[in-house]
């Protein structure tokens, strides 16, 4: 009996796993035009190159105000001006929080069905694997008896 050859799986095959959720586009999909706009500032100010955007800032405004006389030594300006972005970004920051802790609980509903479709296809290799042993002739008698312990649930 001819049997047909089977063709090797593409990369696009194996990457494209249809059971899995793609937890990014879920969590963008969900989040509203201002949370996006918050999301991109609190990425922003997050960067290292936003730390040092503010130090260099800071620094050629003290440079500046002690030289010029326009903002001399409490730095009145700078510390009003610095107070007001501050405030402005913790509000930001706490919507980034919460976005990152929607996107979290999406991430562990996503890994949880993942584990479980795993475990499930694990059980029934399992009880594929010991039916052919038995086919085979195999004395499976006290794998089976271990399989069964590993497959009821756990008492709590």
């Amino acid at each position: 009996m001819n049997q047909p050859q089977r063709q090797p799986l593409t990369i696009a095959q194996v990457e494209n796993h249809p059971l899995v959720d793609d937890v990014n586009a879920i969590h963008q999909e969900r989040l509203t035009p201002i949370e996006r706009f918050c999301k991109r500032i609190a990425d922003a100010t997050g960067a290292p190159a936003a730390l040092m955007l503010a130090i260099v800032v800071q620094l050629v405004w003290v440079a500046t105000g002690i030289f010029w006389r326009w903002d001399p030594f409490p730095f009145v300006f700078l510390l009003t001006f610095s107070n007001i972005i501050q405030l402005i970004l913790i509000f930001i920051i706490a919507v980034a929080q919460r976005q990152q802790g929607q996107h979290d609980e999406i991430r562990a509903e996503a890994d949880h069905d993942a584990i479980s479709r795993l475990l499930y296809h694990q059980q029934l290799q399992d009880q594929i694997l010991l039916r052919l042993a038995e086919r085979a002739g195999i004395d499976v008698k006290d794998l089976a008896a271990t399989a069964e312990t590993l497959l009821a649930p756990a008492a709590s």
